[in-house]
């Protein structure tokens, strides 16, 4: 059995969680479970069963990502643009972490906002690259040791759209596209008049404004860090980068290490000691606390869009970006490979016509014999097939004649 199932069933028999909370957890503690229902596949070679239990699909399960990942990132292959892409990721001191957590849903549409707006503000600025910026940016909350750390991840195109709309300008140097600590002082800026604008309008929770206007204060002699990764080197690159970080949430099954009913074990890399690899031990309830730390409000979206890339837009200018780049391509001589379907090593979206699961035992592909949503065992499932098969052969041949003496 799964270590995460077993630690969210018993992490929800806790006191003192919500129902949202316990919402979460129980639906951990069943996916990929019996309970959950499933599809029975059989092989017509040599008769071999087996169960398939459905997933959960709770943006916050850490067991079963995988294939809302992989059509999420397969949708986004017609959308990326023939150029160099940058990592951009704004972090906030721990002053505001008090804040946040007594405000979750404002403090996460503010820090989106203000860090859409900053780059925005500072792409347009001529001094800079002087153009329309655009991008998808992704909300996470954690640390490696699963501690609360709000920050957002920024994937940003390597140039924008010209005020006119008739160029593409390109990022001048390959390794950077803008000024970081320009980029920081401006976050800074538009996130603590944000919190300042939404305590004084009585849009954030605060028991004692006095200290909450402390708090800012001390957070606005603060460097808020904003740093820019090294650029990926091409489309290929960023589906690859997407594909293991859009989906993700605070840990994975593989961290894990054990759990005998009262303390949870699970590894983490220490960045600071050159990511080595360590081991760290919690009573079950402190860390269920800390995974339930990472529970997005409802109505929170973790992927957002922004400029030329925004949802209102991306159709009209998105096809415009599109042509520019590909002019500029040809003007300047070079442009990185764009991937194709084969090549992005992307798992593509469910399709009809998929290839079947190969059979563990002979290797012919398999075939489903029966789905099951109501959470019954294979026995049950079984069962039904077979009056499923009774009734199809009566509709076909009529019911049995009894026998007359």
């Amino acid at each position: 059995m799964s270590l995460l199932r077993e630690i969210a069933q018993e992490g929800s028999k806790l006191p003192g969680l919500n129902a949202r909370e316990r919402t979460v957890l129980g639906r951990i503690a069943i996916c990929q479970t019996e309970k959950m229902g499933g599809n029975l596949q059989g092989c017509d070679n040599c008769g071999h069963q087996e169960m398939h239990w459905n997933s959960c699909r709770d943006r916050h399960c850490p067991l079963c990502q995988g294939a809302a990942r992989a059509q999420w990132v397969a949708s986004r292959l017609k959308e990326l643009l023939n150029c160099p892409y940058f990592h951009v990721v704004f972090t906030v001191p721990h002053e505001l972490t008090g804040i946040a957590l007594a405000n979750k849903a404002v403090f996460y549409q503010l820090l989106f906002r203000a860090a859409h707006e900053t780059l925005l503000e500072v792409g347009a600025n001529p001094e800079n690259l002087g153009a329309r910026l655009g991008g998808l940016s992704v909300l996470h909350t954690w640390n490696q040791r699963l501690a609360y750390h709000p920050h957002v991840h920024c994937i940003v195109p390597g140039g924008g759209i010209a005020d006119d709309g008739q160029r593409w300008i390109a990022s001048d140097t390959p390794n950077w596209l803008l000024p970081v600590r320009r980029l920081s002082k401006v976050f800074r800026g538009k996130l603590l008049d944000g919190l300042e604008l939404a305590l004084a309008t009585g849009g954030l929770f605060s028991a004692d404004p006095a200290k909450t206007t402390r708090q800012l204060r001390k957070a606005a002699a603060k460097d808020f860090v904003v740093y820019a990764k090294r650029p990926f080197g091409g489309p290929p690159q960023v589906l690859k980068y997407l594909g293991r970080y859009t989906h993700r949430v605070g840990i994975s099954e593989q961290r894990m290490v054990a759990f005998d009913g009262k303390q949870v074990t699970y590894t983490w890399l220490n960045r600071a000691a050159g990511y080595s690899q360590e081991v760290m031990k919690l009573p079950l309830q402190q860390f269920t606390d800390r995974f339930l730390l990472h529970v997005l409000p409802e109505g929170i979206r973790k992927i957002r869009y922004f400029g030329f890339c925004a949802n209102r837009d991306r159709g009209a200018l998105m096809e415009t970006a599109r042509a520019l780049v590909e002019r500029h391509n040809r003007l300047t001589g070079g442009a990185p490979r764009m991937p194709d379907a084969e090549s992005a090593s992307v798992p593509a979206p469910d399709k009809p016509d998929k290839p079947p699961l190969p059979c563990p035992c002979c290797g012919a592909g398999m075939r489903c014999l029966a789905s099951d949503r109501t959470g019954h065992g294979p026995g049950e499932i079984a069962k039904r097939i077979m009056e499923r098969r009774r009734m199809l052969s009566e509709s076909r041949t009529g019911p049995p004649v009894a026998s007359s003496v």
